[in-house]
């Protein structure tokens, strides 16, 4: 599969999230509404927690069975420009240990923060259905607050601030949606990237003196964003070439994080002279510089 179809399967996977998302706020909504019994809300929190299993099952099966189309896909790519190559034999295939630990650990990551995702709004979900239903009989008694005004405020609450089912690090909220659709894109450029590096890497211990292997080239997409100064622009993935800046002159490349930001769609495709000839390089300005730095240089050119 091409790059494109592999995220619309992508697209797919997210968009099941957001029918879950949806669902699970409408029978929220249903159990503020309607006040129910104990029993009732458990049979809610059931149909919840079935489609949130369903979700997890999908989840599987995309991590393992798609997500290392993308790292395929790089290998496939690099291969089928080396075939052109003069005096180069292709390696073909993906069986050695280091392709196999980078699908291991990548498809392992990305269904890990998937099915934490599921859990934790699992969990946020009978907090809502458990508290609900308190809330309302509370402020009855201690304000005389009538149920309908209750509910009201309620079902604005959740309307509002969704159902939180991950916190970051930074101790932003993700709901459930966003925060797999953020999730899917960042992990598929990540793997299809380190496939990228790692075939190079392959190909440089074989041909060690060839320029072909030590070069790649960022993706190009039309991207408003700060990265865009980077399309279609060349890096020395050594960092020793004399005609191109190093990799890790690029923001978040330095520490070894092959993407420039959570939810890029950039990728980094080989980039062989011999065949391409002499590639272009970014201005000197959007070299060593942070995130922080880009979005303040962007900022300022756009504003």
């Amino acid at each position: 599969m091409s790059l494109n179809e592999l995220d619309q399967s992508a697209g797919k996977l997210v968009e099941n999230y957001q029918k879950a998302y949806r669902y699970i706020l409408r029978r929220l909504e249903y159990q503020i509404n309607n006040g129910l019994s104990e029993s009732q809300s458990r049979s809610i929190l059931r149909e919840i927690q079935l489609e949130l299993s369903k979700l997890d099952e999908q989840a599987y099966k995309w991590s393992y069975e798609v997500l290392p189309e993308y790292y395929y896909l790089a290998l496939d790519n690099m291969d089928k420009e080396v075939a052109l190559l003069n005096g180069v034999n292709v390696i073909g295939g993906s069986v050695a240990v280091m392709h196999k630990r980078a699908l291991e650990v990548a498809s392992n990551s990305l269904y890990d923060d998937l099915a934490k995702n599921t859990t934790y709004m699992s969990e946020q979900a009978k907090q809502i259905i458990r508290e609900n239903g308190k809330e309302i009989i509370d402020r009855q008694v201690i304000i005389g607050e009538s149920q309908r005004t209750t509910k009201r405020d309620l079902k604005k609450a959740l309307v509002n601030n969704g159902v939180t089912s991950f916190v970051d690090a930074g101790k932003k909220e993700w709901n459930i949606s966003n925060y797999s659709s953020m999730a899917v894109r960042t992990k598929s450029r990540l793997i299809h990237n380190q496939g990228t590096m790692n075939r190079l890497s392959e190909y440089s211990e074989n041909y060690s003196n060839n320029p072909n292997f030590d070069l790649v080239q960022v993706s190009s997409h039309g991207s408003t964003c700060w990265c865009g100064y980077y399309e279609g622009m060349v890096f020395s993935v050594s960092g020793n070439h004399p005609d191109y800046p190093p990799l890790s002159s690029l923001p978040n490349f330095s520490e070894g994080y092959q993407s420039f930001h959570p939810n890029c769609k950039h990728v980094l495709l080989p980039y062989m002279v011999e065949l391409r000839g002499k590639g272009k390089t970014v201005s000197n300005q959007y070299l060593n510089k942070s995130i922080k730095e880009m979005n303040s240089l962007h900022y300022h050119a756009t504003k």
